[in-house]
């Protein structure tokens, strides 16, 4: 027995970095070092190694809760929640909302995110204060913060959400919460109503001077850079995204007369979690670090320099095929954010692909978090990922892209006037399209749609959005300056949904990686609707079981992905008993599964077997090559959408 305890490095050689980098380079024999960095497709290094020289590069930290808040807006987190659990609320029915909202807050929800629409389609169909009271009803607002989703009305919900507090007797001055108003998001991803802009931008800074005044602890603006994410943008676009956006707010702000301390106090920022947790965790950190930069040179004081954070799981990486993955996904995506150290965290519903949130899903979106909290630990200390050689030096590296094309943007004339332009749309179009290539190439993978496709999926339910708000006789809540909206909110006057402005460009649009594999497969369940069996293709092996075993399998998840079956591999005696075969099984579609060396003697002579034997086309499951006969080839890095697309036209299901 020693009092000691052993240093697990104890006796090993240090290692520094200039003799990895030899002994890597001669186990590459001969090969660059770059052969192994991974980047992002900002063109980011992602390794291949994070030393503690990497963070040179990074500069001195100050310590979790200090200025300018690179490492946390707390010393200290509050051991029983040390990031606040928020839940989105968006039945259309009010009294069904109400009854989640309870439910959820009972379950450990902490935050309220409240989705509002007066017609019921897109969130909980609110018009009035009296249909506010309605879903707040037993909500005790001190403890549980409501944030209003951003939205085309947010400006008057704002008003009816004000109103309701007072109404209520809460002193105001003590209360947390947003009002989720975000004119230059909403506009632009309207496509339209740039004329009307300064005059939304003037009544979002009363309501900035509103609260200042009588409501500090209530975030007015909430800046969606989430959204560039959700359309298929990268974590660079997100920070670049922040702090125009958030520069474009403080500017409107000081114009009407808040100091820069006012102005930054009044905003919150939204970012997208996702799969990829090292990388979630470090955008997180670069976000904190960029931020701090802009309101610097706005001259904020220290202490209102840090940035508030809300990380809500990402949708564009869901899926809703085999559903039941997602909560693999997400529980990745809140690992990131939490270990990042967001202040509060959204878990989408797992099934939010399918349609409405059940009970259960939500229950299972805040039950994560807790698991999170409580048994990974994920709150004890103030800034898990602090010192992090990886994620100090990506964030860092994050920081850097994101400031350069902050700048582009600002050279540009600002974040409005980029997406005027579409020359944002355009840059995350690129990204976007750079990611569904690498989905279908194989070089990344969502579980059960690109990759390994469950054919016999177990169904997820889904809700539905059926709800009709009952006809109302109310004079209109206008948009109007702030303080008349408040009086009319008290007035019992109604919001009802404004037109859409006329399209001047083309929006952001929010995509789903899944969206183009999933299309396949819908397509191949109404071809089996229609005809009454599923598309299949045929397995021609060459050899035995051992030889043709692995090209088999991969033949079978590539087909998969687009809904198409293949029955179990057989091994044949000779060509012609394969051809038999295939004649047999009505398919049109052969693949041939085998060696290198079996496609060299016989893959010519079995693909005109196959082919006299009613085959349309005959693929090879192997590199490409020049084989009389063989019409196609598949392989680990052939582009899996346009396999199942010419699967599709060979065997019938499209034109």
């Amino acid at each position: 027995m020693t009092d000691s305890i052993r240093s697990l490095a104890e006796g090993f050689e240090a290692i520094d970095d200039a003799q990895w980098r030899a002994m890597a380079e001669d186990a590459l024999k001969g090969a660059p070092l770059d052969r192994l960095v991974r980047k992002t497709l900002d063109g980011v290094a992602r390794g291949p190694l994070f030393t503690r020289s990497d963070l040179d590069q990074v500069g001195e930290l100050p310590a979790p809760g200090a200025a300018p808040y690179l490492r946390g807006l707390t010393a200290e987190r509050d051991p029983y929640l040390p990031w606040g659990i928020r839940q989105i609320i968006d039945d259309p029915d009010p009294r069904v909302a109400n009854e989640a909202l309870r439910t959820d807050l009972a379950g450990g929800v902490s935050e309220v995110a409240l989705s509002l629409d007066p017609t019921g389609a897109n969130g909980v169909a609110v018009r009035t204060l009296d249909e506010l009271k309605t879903v707040l009803d037993g909500v005790m607002l001190d403890l549980a913060p409501v944030y209003l989703q951003p939205s085309r009305m947010a400006p008057q919900y704002a008003a009816l959400a004000l109103s309701y507090m007072q109404s209520q007797g809460l002193d105001l001055k003590s209360l947390k919460g947003g009002l989720g108003l975000s004119p230059i998001g909403q506009k632009s991803m309207a496509g339209g109503g740039a004329a009307n802009l300064p005059e939304r931008l003037q009544r979002t800074a009363e309501a900035a001077a509103w609260c200042s005044e009588h409501a500090p602890g209530i975030k007015v603006v909430s800046i969606t850079a989430n959204a560039p994410h959700e359309a298929g943008g990268s974590a660079v676009h997100e920070l670049a995204f922040a702090c125009a956006g958030g520069t474009s707010y403080m500017r409107a702000f000081i114009d009407h007369g808040l100091t820069p301390d006012q102005a930054a106090n009044a905003l919150e920022f939204s970012f997208a979690a996702d799969a990829d947790v090292h990388l979630t965790i470090a955008k997180l950190r670069a976000a904190r670090r960029v931020w701090a930069r802009v309101a610097d040179a706005f001259g904020c004081s220290p202490e209102f320099q840090g940035m508030r954070i809300c990380a809500i799981t990402s949708a564009r990486m869901l899926t809703a095929r085999d559903a039941w993955n997602n909560l693999i996904r997400n529980a990745c995506a809140g690992l990131g954010a939490a270990a990042g150290g967001a202040d509060s965290i959204t878990v989408r519903p797992f099934n939010e692909p399918l349609g409405a949130a059940t009970p259960f899903a939500r229950r299972l979106g805040r039950n994560l978090q807790i698991m999170l909290m409580e048994e990974s630990h994920l709150g004890v200390t103030a800034d898990p990922a602090g010192g992090s050689y990886l994620h100090e030096t990506l964030g860092h590296r994050l920081a850097k892209a994101g400031w350069e094309l902050f700048q582009q943007i600002e050279r540009r004339g600002g974040l409005f006037e980029t997406v005027k332009a579409g020359w944002l749309q355009n840059e995350v179009g690129k990204t976007r399209d750079a990611y569904v290539a690498q989905y279908a190439e194989g070089r990344e993978a969502l579980i059960g749609v690109t990759q390994f496709a469950n054919l016999d999926e177990r169904p997820v339910e889904a809700g539905k959005r059926d709800y009709t708000p009952p006809s109302l006789n109310a004079p209109s809540l206008e948009p109007q300056p702030f303080t008349g909206k408040l009086e009319a909110a008290k007035a019992g006057h109604a919001i009802r949904l404004l037109d859409l402005p006329r399209q001047d460009w083309t929006p952001l649009r929010y995509m789903r990686l899944a969206q183009p594999f999933e299309a396949l497969r819908d397509a191949a369940d109404a071809y089996a609707g229609k005809t009454g069996a599923a598309p299949k293709a045929f397995l021609a092996t060459l050899g035995a079981l051992a030889d043709f075993n692995a090209r088999a399998s991969f033949a079978s998840n590539r087909l998969a992905v687009s809904g198409v079956e293949t029955d179990p591999a057989n091994e044949y005696a000779d060509i012609d008993a394969c051809a038999d075969d295939f004649a047999k099984s009505g398919s049109k579609l052969a693949v041939i599964c085998g060696t290198d060396d079996a496609y060299s003697d016989m893959a010519e002579e079995l693909a005109e077997a196959l082919k006299q034997a009613g085959a349309s086309e005959v693929w090879i499951a192997g590199k490409p090559g020049l084989i009389t006969g063989v019409d196609h080839f598949i392989h680990m890095r052939s582009h899996s959408l346009e396999d199942g697309e010419r699967a599709h036209k060979v065997l019938g299901v499209s034109a």
